[in-house]
């Protein structure tokens, strides 16, 4: 469940709601992600905050931001990270492009998306967070487990600082996204805006122009936003994931197939079992594609071709992926863990 942080900016995103204008601009042509058929993951696509024209070198934005949605049998779980920004956010426009999640399953129910910046200076309790923040950061990726405990115990941390401080964001947002078909916004592709205007005050239509970044629409024509703070959270929606073996999946199979190789073949099989299981029960995958995975793992280290080496010219996992079975392939139905090991 999300805590710390996360309701604190949810909190205060809803006493200011008035104040702002948010909108969710769905990308051209995306299609809703329906339950267990893909994934999501969250981008800071742009920034601008008007005020930071006047800060000195020792200020700068920091940023907290995540999703929130079901991690299957932990339920409800937040992703998050807090980071500065690799620019300044003096100029209107500036485009900044970094992930704020890594890739996540949509397992169905709601995503909760929330974005804050803050102002930060060197010395100060943030920009102390900061750095020591900045040491979790590779613990904030796959395996999604580690990540949501880590992100967890950071949110509570950093809670409990803002809240010492009383420091506020200077822009936020908290957005829900759900399932197809649920009367909400589905999850699809496209950009959460929130500008720092009041609901009806903006002389147009907030949209992305054709460079992808934040724009009015103003009598058929779009012009830049000046003068105001703004925030645009790309969200990015896949049918397929883009890393099919995950680090600890593939040192599995790579440990598998060298043990093979030099015929310790109780090692091979301790190996073999090792990476089928995880591949089965790892929640950085929806299930269907669970089953994906650990078929192609399981052909890819046949026992049958014991002895055998990887071919030098392929990538190990090009070769496991070779064998990767297609979505919906009728061969999956029904197919259990022990079938896989038992082959």
């Amino acid at each position: 469940m999300a805590g710390g942080l996360w309701e604190r900016v949810r909190g205060w995103f809803g006493a200011d709601a008035e104040h702002v204008t948010t909108c969710f601009l769905p990308e051209p042509g995306s299609a809703p992600i329906w339950p267990a058929q893909g994934y999501v993951r969250l981008w800071l696509a742009e920034g601008f905050l008007a005020r930071a024209r006047g800060w000195g070198q020792d200020r700068f934005p920091v940023l907290h931001a995540g999703a929130s949605l079901d991690f299957g049998t932990s339920g409800q779980v937040a992703f998050t990270s807090f980071s500065r920004p690799a620019v300044a956010w003096a100029a209107p426009g500036d485009q900044v492009d970094f992930s704020v999640t890594p890739l996540l399953p949509f397992n169905g129910g709601i995503i909760e998306i929330e974005a804050a910046v803050y102002e930060a200076t060197a010395g100060g309790p943030l920009g102390t967070a900061l750095q020591l923040v900045s040491g979790f950061a590779e613990l904030l990726g796959p395996p999604l487990a580690t990540a949501a405990s880590v992100a967890k115990a950071v949110s509570t941390g950093l809670d409990t600082l803002i809240g010492a401080a009383g420091d506020k964001p200077v822009l936020g947002v908290h957005h829900a996204l759900t399932s197809p078909g649920g009367g909400g916004q589905p999850v699809r592709a496209g950009h959460l805006a929130v500008v720092h205007a009041a609901p009806g005050s903006l002389p147009g239509e907030l949209t992305i122009d054709a460079d992808g970044r934040l724009a009015l629409l103003v009598d058929g024509s779009t012009r830049r936003l000046i003068g105001v703070d703004y925030l645009v959270v790309r969200v990015e929606t896949r049918t397929e994931h883009d890393v099919w073996l995950s680090p600890a999946l593939l040192a599995l199979v790579t440990q598998a197939r060298l043990a093979r190789a030099h015929g310790r073949l109780a090692a091979f099989a301790d190996y073999r079992a090792e990476a089928l299981t995880l591949a089965w029960t790892s929640g950085d995958y929806v299930e269907s594609d669970r089953a994906r995975i650990a078929t192609a793992i399981a052909a890819a280290l046949d026992p049958g071709e014991q002895g055998a080496g990887a071919d030098p010219d392929v990538a190990l996992t090009d070769e496991v992926l070779a064998h990767l079975p297609a979505q919906g392939d009728p061969a999956l139905a029904g197919l259990t863990l022990p079938d896989l090991l038992a082959r």
